[in-house]
């Protein structure tokens, strides 16, 4: 078990075009053999709950390995035993005023367009080397398992998220392994922009790929 040199720099990864929309399209083009398609893929999952919450679930669930005892992750359950999100999520989920955070994590969302992401979607995953060497110097002996750590930075008030991703003795599968990370990225930014471009934000959707496309992309 080891941790590529190519996984540990800065770099942006990009996203099939469209974007998956369930599951199904999900486990056609995602690695999850690669850390960075697992980190960026579930950052899109996210922002699919906005859109399409069972489908964005199903991706999250898929991408997803629950070993947070006690931890507050997004199963509507698990091991953790709590039903559900920390105690803003839903509301945040159902309110057009919070709904448009997690875009903000993608190139080109910007306060101008309404935080609408360029296409093909990009995410820009800076390696956080401090953080994988002291995960991994208490679990990589003691329980097999491996970890890399990126985080990603919004375009509205450049709030910071991290993603952990984890690879388990045996496997050369990637989980994300911290719930909480699905939470961060509809963490409240909206005082860093101006009135005009939140309504902007608020009228804008996720994704602006057709039925059409994805009929074309993805054999279903």
């Amino acid at each position: 078990m080891r941790i590529l040199q190519e996984w540990q720099k800065d770099q942006s990864y990009t996203l099939a075009n469209p974007a998956p929309w369930d599951v199904e399209e999900l486990k056609q083009v995602v690695d999850v053999t690669d850390p960075r398609s697992v980190a960026a893929y579930w950052i899109w999952a996210v922002n699919r709950l906005v859109d399409d919450y069972d489908g964005g679930m199903s991706m999250m669930k898929y991408l997803f390995a629950d070993i947070e005892p006690y931890g507050r992750g997004f199963t509507e359950g698990g091991m953790s035993g709590k039903a559900g999100w920390d105690p803003y999520f839903n509301e945040r989920l159902n309110s057009d005023d919070y709904r448009w955070l997690p875009r903000a994590y993608l190139e080109g969302a910007t306060s101008q367009n309404g935080f609408v992401p360029s296409r093909p979607l990009t995410v820009v995953l800076n390696y956080n080397g401090a953080n994988t060497k002291t995960i991994n110097a208490q679990t990589l002996e003691q329980l097999g398992r491996l970890n890399i750590v990126y985080w990603v930075e919004s375009h509205a008030g450049g709030n910071k998220v991290n993603i952990t991703l984890s690879s388990f003795e045996g496997s050369e599968r990637w989980y994300v392994t911290v719930g909480a990370a699905s939470s961060g990225l509809f963490y409240d930014q909206r005082s860093s922009i101006g009135g005009n471009a939140l309504a902007l934000a608020k009228a804008a959707k996720d994704d602006g790929s057709t039925v059409e496309e994805h009929l074309q992309r993805y054999a279903r």
